[in-house]
């Protein structure tokens, strides 16, 4: 497990959930896998009762589930949330985009220009990580325009199903089209086509995963 540095004013609690949440994630945490609040506890030098809550919490998501007396198993990937996790999301980002495309400063299609830059800065590092922090604020930063930072939080939460399929699969495909994808949205900004800035977005996240059966065939053990 990668542990992560500890931010400034926050909680044990909040410290033990991000950890936990962000190695499931990135698949340091495979699915299948058995851990242990004390083990958790242990490695991120912490008591019981934080690595508790922050697993209570990931349950309610059903990323982990608990087993009493034998500890929590990471769950396997699950098409029927991802695919939810994408409806909540598309749903979502369509009328966020379209808005964020009418009210945009220059200084945010600057921002989200540099965004781009770097995502193929680190396509050309092979820096599969890099990328997908960059491409996950490159969407946060829509909620920021438009400062609905509580609809991030909630699409967040229900995200860690979409993210850790997201992140198979941008170890085993070329994520060239992704970043293509992401400057064409960034050009409807700089012409305020907001219909079009939603058409595109729409087709960004819509459900459609041609390497679906692939991914089942090079990591079986990984799919429910």
């Amino acid at each position: 497990m990668i542990n992560l540095e500890k931010l400034a004013k926050e909680s044990n609690r909040d410290y033990a959930f991000r950890v936990i949440r962000e190695n499931i994630i990135n698949l340091q945490l495979k699915p299948g896998t058995m851990i242990s609040e004390q083990d958790l506890a242990d490695e991120l030098r912490l008591s019981r009762t934080p690595v508790h809550e922050a697993l209570q919490e990931l349950a309610r998501t059903q990323i982990i589930e608990i087993l009493p007396q034998r500890g929590s198993i990471i769950s396997h990937i699950n098409m029927e949330l991802v695919d939810e996790a994408i409806f909540m999301r598309s749903t979502i980002e369509a009328n966020l985009t379209q808005e964020a495309c009418q009210i945009a400063k220059e200084k945010d299609i600057q921002k989200l220009e540099e965004n781009v830059a770097l995502q193929e800065f680190y396509l050309q590092k092979n820096s599969i990580d890099k990328i997908m922090e960059l491409d996950n604020e490159f969407h946060e930063y829509m909620y920021k325009i438009t400062n609905k930072m509580l609809c991030y939080q909630v699409v967040k939460q229900i995200n860690i199903h979409l993210d850790r399929y997201r992140e198979l699969k941008l170890h085993t495909f070329n994520s060239a089209s992704v970043i293509k994808e992401h400057k064409e949205i960034v050009e409807t900004f700089k012409t305020k086509d907001s219909k079009k800035a939603r058409q595109l977005i729409e087709q960004h996240l819509k459900r459609s995963y041609p390497n679906e059966q692939e991914l089942r065939e090079k990591f079986p053990e990984y799919f429910s």
